[in-house]
């Protein structure tokens, strides 16, 4: 069994083996995903190990995972391979929460690295239609991206993405087909959006929420959900960026500071969460692997430089210790996406 999934000019996954593992990638990607199989592709993924798929090579680097109650084993092959290729097995309960973790720490990796040798870069950034144009929003993981997305799209304006999307030198912003994120705290970081969710999803995540408290938060997955659930629409158009603006949540703040910035601190911030979102790749790829991650994150570099040029930036300062409700509502209004109330 196989599927491919094209995400830009000369970006294209393939994946093949495990029927379940790949309905999961096609409830993410669908929207991409071509019904003719592809002559080349930029990235070959193989889950599960059935003998009608060649394995590995003996060279190929491989490194064990765990998280909790599931675990995985990852074999990546050269670095200089095109296509670039990963053998990937998954163990433990949920096991669509160990393929949902294999996603965000191996494949999307994997598929920026591909990206940025298809001249895109796959950036761990919301993307928002605001009034004034497409706002992309730089931020790690927990930074708020995701619950923005949902009260935007809860409020009628277009998502190109909650936490991946992809952009070119030429500065055009393509959006990246991949579920939203939600846990239980939704209901009052984004009650607009809880109240549009379906009663089915309201109720798994009521549900989350009782298994998170009754193992003191040991077991706390996230929830995928399709955009489409909060109104949102497959949109494949490219837009140019009206604003950057460059989130983090900080330790030890005590109010919302939002400062003009400019594009060479975005360009900093954005090889940071990138590196950050490569980090796991990086420990399982080792020595073989650093050389080709170093020379994709300066090709990065220079790409974002010169999609970043002229575009405003501002940097956005949120104090940690705020409650989610709170510093989302905030950030949203200084955004320029909410009025204050």
């Amino acid at each position: 069994m196989t599927a491919a999934f094209a995400f830009a000019p000369g970006l294209v996954l393939r994946v093949a083996g495990q029927p379940a593992a790949i309905a999961q990638l096609r409830r993410e990607y669908g929207p991409c995903e071509v019904a003719q199989e592809p002559a080349s592709a930029s990235l070959e993924v193989v889950f599960g190990s059935p003998a009608a798929w060649k394995g590995p090579p003996p060279e190929a680097v491989a490194a064990r995972g765990s998280h909790k109650t599931v675990s995985w084993r990852v074999t990546l092959g050269n670095p200089a391979d095109a296509p670039l290729r990963a053998w990937v097995s998954t163990g433990g309960w949920p096991a669509g929460f160990a393929r949902s973790l294999v996603q965000g720490y191996v494949v999307e990796p994997l598929l920026s690295v591909a990206a940025a040798r298809a001249g895109h870069v796959l950036l761990p950034a919301a993307g928002i239609v605001a009034d004034d144009g497409l706002l992309v929003i730089i931020g790690r993981s927990r930074a708020g991206k995701s619950t923005i997305a949902a009260r935007a799209l809860a409020n009628g304006r277009r998502v190109i993405g909650d936490d991946q999307v992809l952009v070119d030198a030429a500065g055009s912003w393509r959006p990246f087909p991949r579920r939203l994120r939600f846990y239980p705290d939704l209901v009052t970081a984004a009650p607009a959006a809880w109240n549009r969710l379906g009663r089915r999803t309201r109720a798994v995540l009521r549900g989350r929420r009782l298994v998170a408290a009754a193992t003191r938060g040991f077991v706390r997955p996230s929830l995928a959900v399709p955009p489409a659930e909060l109104g949102g629409r497959w949109e494949p158009d490219p837009l140019p960026a009206a604003r950057i603006a460059l989130v983090e949540r900080r330790a030890g703040a005590t109010s919302l500071v939002v400062a003009s910035a400019d594009p060479e601190c975005a360009v900093a911030w954005a090889r940071e969460v990138l590196a950050e979102q490569r980090s796991r790749l990086a420990v399982i790829g080792g020595a073989a692997w650093a050389p080709a991650l170093r020379a994709v994150a300066d090709d990065e570099a220079a790409r974002l430089r010169r999609a970043f040029e002229d575009v405003p930036v501002i940097s956005v300062v949120v104090p940690a210790g705020w409650s989610a409700p709170e510093g989302v509502s905030r950030t949203a209004v200084a955004l320029g996406l909410e009025r204050a109330l």
